[in-house]
């Protein structure tokens, strides 16, 4: 007599990951299409092997939006869960609120029809079934924490941390020191059976001193790494004894990604995002982060008339005068896309002096908007011309770091939006400075770049006329 197919499929939900990922996709996803490429079969392969106890340590790179956290901080607790209610998982990830996602995620599918009829064994218990913590009625269970979150008398089975750091945090040392400092200090401790219990690491690289590069330069780690697109053929095993050939320059998923969004993505990110997070290769710290070649040109003495709005950024030294340190400001021009550097004014001004160039240099440019470094004696130019009555000028408070702020704008520069004029006294001085950053003595022309370009994103009220920057765009 042939089989229930029903009985049939229930069991290949029990048995193999990989069958259950793409059921509970259905289950919280109800029409969309389940993308069954291969990668998510090697994803589940390896995860199955953590299950077994095969694995203790992995590490899963994959760029983002190819169902890493379906798969694995979803979809994966719920299956050890059905086979095994004893077990208790803890899951972390960046944020709180992106933690307690995946955790309410992953309770709604353990109280699902499919799942209560393939795992009749496990229920929810009713004393414990909270958004960021739920438990078994055999007390185990699934805890939803945060990088840098506390565990105290907390542990599990399986460790799982789906994406340690947002990508805008990743230039910062300081940031990333937080995550391993919490990594070595609560998490990697709370394994409950340190000689038998997994962790699990699945994320996008970021940078090359990211939590997963630390790791790997540390400790024996089995890594799966799925490229965007795969820069060698190589074989990956999968289930049942089944291994997938995957060709040089495949897609990982074109079905998800082809060639076309591959590269708007790239154009959006920029080459050393793009490389990191898609392509799991990020730079070597220290690099520069600006190419000349990024820059476009235009061929005409620029003039206020020639601009939908003309606008200035301030970086003004600590003590001007007194330091080698420079008082600088750029003038640029928006244009449609563009944004066009007009002038450099660099010098080493005492207040009084300072003051006057800032009068001096507004009379000529008429910007609509001045933009200045709220620290040090910015505070003071700001005041200084804010009570001469001038419009338009802004206190700007930087919240990250020098390299973060220009990595963060760099995919502008990338895209030629960036434009400089073919000739120009001040010219030699600029790319000096800004092809050596963040390697090079003074920074001052790359920090009034980055803080007008971050200016125009926050699309003041100023410049909310002009071309791509209304607001609302």
């Amino acid at each position: 007599m042939a089989s229930d197919p029903h009985s049939v499929a229930l069991a290949l939900y029990t048995l193999q990951f990989y069958s259950f990922v793409r059921r509970a996709f259905m289950a919280l996803n109800p029409g969309d299409t389940f993308s069954g490429e291969k990668y998510v079969r090697a994803m589940a392969y390896v995860l199955e092997r953590v299950y077994a106890g095969e694995c203790k340590r992995l590490v899963i790179m994959l760029p983002p939006r190819h169902l890493k956290s379906i798969t694995t901080s979803v979809a994966f607790p719920a299956w050890v869960l059905g086979r095994d209610p004893t077990k208790r998982i803890v899951c972390a990830s960046y944020s709180t609120s992106l933690s307690t996602s995946l955790s309410i995620q992953s309770r709604e599918l353990m109280q699902s029809p499919f799942y209560r009829e393939t795992f009749p064994k496990t229920r929810l218990s009713k004393l414990k079934n909270a958004s960021e913590e739920f438990l078994t009625t055999r007390n185990g269970g699934r805890i939803a924490t945060s990088v840098g979150g506390t565990l105290t008398g907390r542990g599990g089975d399986i460790l799982i941390i789906d994406d340690p750091m947002k990508a805008e945090d990743a230039h910062s040392e300081v940031m990333r020191d937080n995550v391993h400092e919490w990594y070595k200090g609560t998490l990697s401790s709370r394994l409950d059976d340190p000689k038998n219990g997994a962790i699990v690491v699945v994320a996008q690289r970021l940078h090359s001193d990211d939590l997963i590069g630390r790791l790997l330069e540390a400790d024996d780690w089995e890594v799966l790494r799925l490229p965007i697109v795969s820069e060698e053929e190589k074989i990956y095993p999968l289930n049942e004894g089944l291994n997938w050939k995957r060709a040089n320059n495949h897609l990982l998923d074109e079905s998800r990604i082809g060639l076309d969004e591959l590269e708007r993505i790239k154009r959006e990110l920029g080459t050393s995002a793009f490389e990191a997070q898609y392509m799991l290769r990020p730079g070597l710290p220290g690099g520069n982060l600006i190419r000349k070649e990024w820059f476009g040109h235009y061929d005409w003495a620029p003039h206020p008339k020639h601009y939908e709005a003309t606008l200035q950024s301030w970086d003004v030294a600590a003590v001007p005068g007194e330091t080698n340190d420079w008082c600088v400001c750029t003038t640029w021009g928006v244009l449609g896309q563009h944004v066009d550097l007009l002038e450099v004014h660099r010098a080493q001004h005492i207040m009084p002096d300072l003051i006057r160039a800032a009068k001096s240099l507004i009379a000529k440019w008429q910007p609509s908007l001045v933009v200045v470094e709220k620290a040090t004696s910015g505070i003071g130019l700001g005041q200084a011309l804010r009570d001469a009555g001038i419009p338009g000028v802004k206190p700007l408070t930087p919240k990250r770091g020098k390299v973060e702020r220009m990595s963060l704008q760099s995919p502008k520069l990338e895209r030629g939006e960036v434009r400089l004029p073919t000739a120009a006294p001040w010219l030699k001085a600029f790319f000096d400075e800004v092809l050596a950053f963040p390697n090079g003595t003074h920074d001052d022309q790359v920090d009034t770049m980055s803080q007008i370009l971050h200016a125009l994103d926050c699309r003041p009220r100023e410049i909310s006329h002009v071309g791509r920057y209304k607001r609302g765009r």
